[in-house]
């Protein structure tokens, strides 16, 4: 059948019946005795009656929760004593955890607070933010935020460090400000987030930010190395007994209605009406199994336009919530970009970079144990230009290992691009300690890779190694990569193979005295050769940054670089970089204005040599949030390149109107134009949470063609998208 690969890969995860005892703890499901006595411990206690989440802290509601007042600053005194006192107040139920906190503040009139927007950006405003690790495993977890006028954000925090808040969970928040302060309430149901049952503890962090003051204190963990991704630093809640999953049944039916004019012209039009479903279901409270049925996309947001001057392609990130769910788990090696071995905008878009019907699609992600699973399947309709329809398979495992470390395997099948066939196998050792160095952190990855691609022979190996120090003073880089000519991670991205790459960096910081808050000086070095030991490119970069207390920044870098070009580099029509080899040098300078005003505005410049020419970049842009109902950004930049074949400027502009009429009801627009196309894209969003998991969205993208002076429709898709969750 269709999803059989997923079926062999997954059968030994779901060996364990949702209904048989959980298996026992081992010595790594939790952190060191060591670890944890460096970690604040608080008792919680049960609620018989769950508090009102309306953002107004009754006293009465709140009897009995456990009381958190020792929060430390850590910026901009790591350590210091807060200027403002916060208190955070912690309980639970059956069914959700509740957390309360009240942030006093002596000028309540200076409290920023512009953004209502769900998943907006919070640079400009206050924030409260919790952090949970409900596995209790010191690895991953869950963030919460919410700013003083109700906005709201949350993210998965995946292996000590990252944030990603393309994930939305179902939960409740309010915000309330008044003469005093402000003060905000959390319900986090048992339902939206894994949890280990065999354990009453859970990890816990709370952090306030001050941003008038460019002040952040947190709860534990208090060092600017940590942040709330660390959840081997959080702190420690006990007592939770006797939580409560339901049976974890989720069903996200939704339902479209599409009007399309493709090529401006109104008779050729269409208009459809389509209905799909996605469903997960807890197995067990840290497993979840997704399907996703006839999958849509059309609330996704636009990529941002940019033209590629490079000889290698782009990258571009996922933003489609089926394949950002659980994303972290199929991370692999520490690899940011090449050479990947699963990187999910493969799946669904096609090689000309327009959409490819999704079917259906399961995924089973979490952990058994200390065991992180997974695995997706995907089944894809027929696409453009004779490409078959096609079924592709991604497994990951990764077993946890040490305190902070893990090994683990991943695989792929299958070739979304093309007819042919393409197999990939991986394995990778990643290392973290945060304890044995004070402050510093100590990272390191190593990995392996081998791919078996239809017509292809020879060595399609792809294997490397990095290792990080770092701390708030000093910190330091080195990486090597080797990439065979034939390495095809057909689902995955690489844009440069037949390289060996040698990388390696170091940051001094220090933080004087007076308005000035830090100073950085940056080297790094990046060589990359042939396999064969022949030197094709290197970049050698210098860098000085520094910003002042109220958050201004600056910034000078110098780059040497060398290009050993093996044949003719056609940057833009018509004009080409003859096969040779050059080196040349870039500088830059950049300045920026604090986030923590309305009105932001910054730019750089960069100028020098390019190849056996010369090139010009000015960017300049500004972010403007008069209050919070609306706000509005732009951005503009402009490349010139002067060469002995020809010259060129490339032009792009980009735009957004944010309208936030509420905490729940938002319009947000987005214009981008660039002259190499000579295309205008607008597209427009509102979006209705009717209630948490409950959400209509109304989107708009219409194109139009500027070529000379002629202004013209191109095309217009218009999407009415209703999605209703169902839980059991």
């Amino acid at each position: 059948m269709v999803f059989l690969s997923l079926a062999l890969l997954g059968q030994g995860a779901l060996a364990q019946s949702p209904d048989a005892p959980a298996a026992p703890e081992t010595e790594t499901d939790q952190p060191s005795s060591d670890a944890l006595s460096r970690r604040p411990v608080v008792s919680v206690n049960r609620l018989e009656q769950a508090p009102v989440i309306d953002g107004v802290i009754n006293p009465d509601e709140w009897a009995g929760a456990a009381t958190i007042t020792d929060f430390t600053q850590v910026d901009p005194i790591e350590g210091g004593e807060p200027s403002e006192r916060t208190i955070a107040y912690v309980a639970f139920d059956s069914d959700r955890l509740f957390v309360a906190i009240r942030a006093e503040d002596s000028d309540a009139s200076g409290i920023r607070a512009t953004q209502m927007k769900r998943d907006g950006d919070f640079a400009f405003d206050d924030v409260l933010s919790i952090s949970i690790d409900p596995f209790f495993n010191s690895r991953d977890g869950y963030l919460f935020e919410m700013t003083p006028p109700g906005a709201k954000r949350d993210a998965l925090l995946e292996n000590n460090r990252n944030r990603r808040f393309d994930w939305d969970g179902i939960w409740r928040g309010r915000t309330s400000m008044d003469a005093g302060g402000w003060s905000a309430e959390f319900s986090i149901p048992y339902k939206t987030i894994g949890f280990n049952p065999n354990s009453d503890r859970w990890g816990l962090n709370i952090e306030r930010r001050i941003r008038r003051k460019q002040e952040t204190i947190r709860w534990a963990g208090p060092q600017r190395t940590r942040g709330l991704a660390s959840v081997s630093s959080a702190g420690i809640i006990e007592g939770l007994e006797d939580l409560e999953k339901g049976i974890g049944l989720d069903i996200k039916p939704f339902i479209t209605f599409k009007y399309a004019d493709r090529d401006g012209d109104r008779p050729d039009t269409d208009f459809e009406v389509e209905g799909g479903v996605d469903l997960f279901y807890k197995i067990t409270p840290d497993l979840t199994f997704a399907v996703t049925v006839n999958t849509d996309f059309a609330e996704t947001e636009v990529d941002e336009r940019r033209v590629n001057l490079t000889r290698f392609s782009l990258f571009f990130p996922e933003k489609r919530d089926f394949f950002l769910q659980d994303a972290g788990l199929f991370e692999f090696g520490g690899i940011r970009r090449n050479p990947l071995p699963y990187f999910s905008r493969r799946i669904g878009i096609g090689p000309d970079g327009k959409p490819i019907d999704i079917i259906a699609g399961l995924k089973l992600t979490g952990r058994i144990g200390d065991l992180n699973v997974g695995l997706l399947n995907v089944q894809l309709d027929e696409g453009p230009d004779g490409l078959d329809a096609k079924n592709v398979t991604v497994g990951r495992f990764s077993y946890n290992v040490l305190e902070e470390s893990q090994i683990g395997i991943i695989t792929t099948i299958g070739d979304p691009q093309t007819n042919g066939d393409n197999f990939l196998i991986g394995t990778d050792f990643n290392y973290r300690n945060s304890t044995d160095f004070g402050d510093d952190v100590l990272t390191a990855n190593a990995f392996f890779m081998h791919t078996e691609t239809s017509g292809v022979s020879g060595p399609q190996n792809a294997f490397g190694g990095r290792v990080r120090m770092a701390s708030d003073n000093v910190e330091w880089f080195a990486a090597f990569t080797q990439i065979d000519d034939t390495f095809n991670p057909a689902l995955g991205f690489s844009n440069r193979r037949g390289i060996r790459e040698y990388i390696a960096n170091a940051r001094k910081r220090w933080r004087p005295t007076g308005w000035i808050d830090r100073v950085d000086i940056r080297g790094s070095t990046d060589f990359i050769t042939d396999t064969a030991g022949n030197l094709e490119t290197y970049e050698l970069e210098a860098r000085f940054e520094m910003e002042n207390r109220a958050g201004d920044e600056m910034s000078l870098e110098v780059t040497n670089n060398f290009e050993d070009l093996d044949e003719d580099f056609e940057i833009q029509p018509g004009v080409v970089i003859p096969d040779d080899d050059y080196t040349f040098t870039r500088g830059r300078f950049a300045a920026f204005s604090s986030s923590s005003r309305p009105l932001r505005v910054g730019g750089s410049v960069e100028f020098g040599e390019f190849f056996d020419g010369d090139r010009l970049d000015l960017v300049g842009e500004f972010e403007w949030r008069p209050n919070r109902f609306f706000a509005i950004d732009a951005e503009y930049e402009e490349n010139h390149v002067d060469l002995p074949d020809g010259d060129f400027v490339v032009r792009i502009a980009r735009s957004g109107v944010d309208i936030n009429f509420t905490p729940f009801v938002s319009w947000d627009s987005t214009i981008q134009w660039d002259n190499i196309s000579e295309l205008l894209g607008i597209n427009s969003r509102v979006k209705w949470i009717i209630d948490p998991g409950q959400e209509v969205f109304f989107v708009v993208n219409q194109g139009f063609t500027t070529e000379g002076s002629e202004f013209e429709s191109l095309a217009t898709e218009v999407t009415l998208k209703v999605g209703l969750t169902i839980r059991f």
